[in-house]
């Protein structure tokens, strides 16, 4: 019975010792997600309304008066996660210079997307779906503003927070 096991291990080591005419290497590799962002240099303002052009105070109400746009704002989708994302608009509801109001107007919001095949648009939500990130996503955003009508002259300010957020 010894002799019989000593010839099975022979064998065991003989067969490891001439490895057959195929084998494998074993590759592993990284890949770290990159960014979700909005181009900082997309939405930097400030931004000046009707082309820079001021609007006088006229006695009544001027519906719309100071319109604001926004045109290419930059998405790009590089995190790798494969479920799209949502960016959310939040204007302010009135510009200020300090004690009179200028109270939002009728807000066109979202439009004008890049991909429209992969994009719901809502007045201040963009729901994107594309599964494969995207580099180079634009789309405009659009908000107007009313003059009242014995409102003080002056520079009014205000902002609009942009919200990214993966789905």
């Amino acid at each position: 019975m010894k002799t019989l096991i000593a010839a099975s291990v022979s064998l065991g080591f003989a067969s490891m010792l001439h490895a057959g005419p195929n084998e494998s290497a074993n590759l592993t590799a990284s890949i770290t997600s990159g960014a979700l962002e909005i181009v900082p240099a997309s939405v930097t303002g400030p931004w000046a309304a009707n082309g820079g052009g001021s609007v006088a105070v006229t006695g009544s109400t001027q519906i719309d008066a100071l319109v604001f746009e926004i045109d290419g704002i930059t998405i790009n989708d590089l995190n790798g996660d494969g479920l799209g994302w949502t960016l959310s608009a939040t204007p302010v509801p009135a510009l200020t210079d300090g004690t009179d109001n200028l109270p939002i107007g009728t807000t066109a919001g979202f439009n004008n997307p890049s991909d429209i095949a992969n994009s719901t648009v809502t007045p201040n939500l963009v729901t994107y779906t594309e599964t494969d990130g995207v580099v180079g996503y634009t789309i405009n955003y659009d908000v107007a503003y009313d003059v009242p009508a014995l409102v003080g002259s002056g520079s009014y300010t205000g902002t609009i927070a942009f919200e990214l957020l993966a789905q």
